[in-house]
């Protein structure tokens, strides 16, 4: 079995840490109106986890154009 190349990699993550974003959501929404710092926090993560996912996109688009 051959590893998987760069681009396989980065789809199979970049799946991962959307579904994770969502999740983070989810656990947010759970916080509304009983702490707010809590809601935050995880929002930021979720949004953590977005950037990453893109910047995986993106690394992975530019090595195809190579």
């Amino acid at each position: 079995m051959t590893a998987p190349t760069k681009r396989q990699l980065a789809a199979a993550q970049v799946r991962s840490l959307r579904a994770l974003r969502k999740k983070l959501l989810s656990m947010a929404a759970q916080w509304d109106g009983v702490d707010q710092f809590n809601l935050s926090t995880l929002e930021e993560l979720a949004d953590r986890c977005e950037t990453v996912a893109t910047d995986m996109l993106d690394d992975s688009s530019s090595e195809d154009s190579r």
